[in-house]
């Protein structure tokens, strides 16, 4: 043994908690989303002169 600590169970403390995973997927997916509109064209249709 190298006298390192072993990780046990699948409580890890590490990285950002899980509502901030479920945000930023949300977000991702609602900018994906409005990308997609106005590359279709059917974004902001009111704003053309």
């Amino acid at each position: 043994m190298d006298g390192s600590p072993t990780r046990s169970g699948p409580h890890d403390d590490d990285g950002a908690p899980r509502w901030v995973k479920v945000s930023a997927a949300v977000a991702v997916v609602l900018v994906a989303v409005f990308v997609i509109v106005h590359l279709a064209g059917g974004g902001m249709v009111g704003h053309t002169p």
